[in-house]
């Protein structure tokens, strides 16, 4: 009982301390609206919401999809300019770091609506919306101008607990990625072997360009070479996971390894969005500042003795 006394003062000590305004939530929050932001810019509608035989209008409209942004008034295609002038101007203003806690929200919704809406996922969209939906707790007592700017005013202890809350689950979230791809590449023997990179290096869609692959070709073509990039691609997400779980500095030395990762693999493959979504989770899961707090958080007895979360 004692123990779980101590735990549960610890974890309200931690979140009284929290404070989300640092460098990583900025550059998170701009990454994750610059990746959406190039989906938008340099992806043609018609690939987006491309007509399907059982849905010929393109966007998915159907149920609670009506209200995103890409459904409101019918799908036709005489607001697509519309549209995508809103989410542009809502995307660059997260991208330039604008009122945090005024464009949050909207954040959010034009990210689910993308999301939600576009017939052919691009595999970063379902963890973007779910961070932006986390970041609203995150940003909602942010009231400075420009996210860059260091927060000099206390953070206001409303909004403290519901900041905590949401970066672990963002942690969390980020972490259970990482492990599920680990646990999917493990079940394709190609991984296992060490031989699925030669399949991707040599593949017409989404292998490297052919000014790449002509510089590249020669260590492409080394079994060694392309084992230890294909066993090395699992044990940088597996130490990625993990890193999630500790203290900010091993935080931040995952943060390093996402960056390597996805960095290559926007080079050799060229997922860009992708790249820049999983960055930016990343970055933000890595973040998160300790402030002084006030002197009734939580008991004075438990302040010394109380574990870190």
């Amino acid at each position: 009982m004692r123990t779980l006394t101590r735990v549960r003062a610890g974890v309200l000590l931690r979140a009284a301390e929290f404070d989300p305004r640092d460098r990583q939530l900025a550059v998170g929050r701009s990454l994750l609206a610059l990746a959406t932001l190039s989906v938008l810019l340099f992806t043609p509608t018609r690939a987006l919401f491309a007509p399907l035989p059982e849905n010929p209008a393109g966007p998915r409209c159907g149920g609670v999809r009506g209200a995103l942004l890409w459904c409101v008034g019918g799908p036709g295609p005489w607001l697509s300019t519309p549209r995508l002038v809103v989410a542009v101007a809502v995307l660059a203003a997260v991208v330039i770091g604008f009122r945090p806690r005024w464009t949050c929200v909207p954040h959010w919704y034009v990210t689910v609506s993308l999301s939600a809406s576009m017939t052919v996922p691009n595999g970063g969209d379902a963890a973007g919306r779910i961070a932006t939906m986390l970041l609203i707790l995150m940003c909602l007592g942010d009231g400075r101008r420009w996210h860059w700017r260091a927060g000099h005013d206390p953070y206001p202890p409303a909004w403290g607990g519901s900041a905590y809350a949401a970066h672990l689950v963002l942690r969390l979230q980020v972490a259970l990625i990482y492990l599920a791809a680990v646990g999917t590449k493990l079940a394709v023997p190609s991984w296992r072997d060490g031989t699925y990179l030669a399949e991707i290096f040599h593949h017409p869609y989404y292998g490297p360009s052919a000014a790449l692959r002509s510089v590249l070709g020669p260590a492409l073509e080394q079994r060694p070479i392309v084992a230890a990039l294909t066993w090395g691609t699992l044990v940088i997400e597996l130490a990625i996971a993990a890193s999630l779980f500790a203290g900010p500095r091993l935080r931040r030395c995952g943060l390093v390894l996402a960056i390597a990762l996805h960095g290559l693999i926007i080079v050799l493959i060229g997922l860009v969005s992708f790249g820049l979504t999983m960055i930016a989770l990343v970055t933000l899961a890595s973040g998160g500042t300790r402030r002084h707090p006030p002197a009734d958080t939580a008991p004075m007895q438990f302040r010394e003795s109380a574990p870190v979360v």
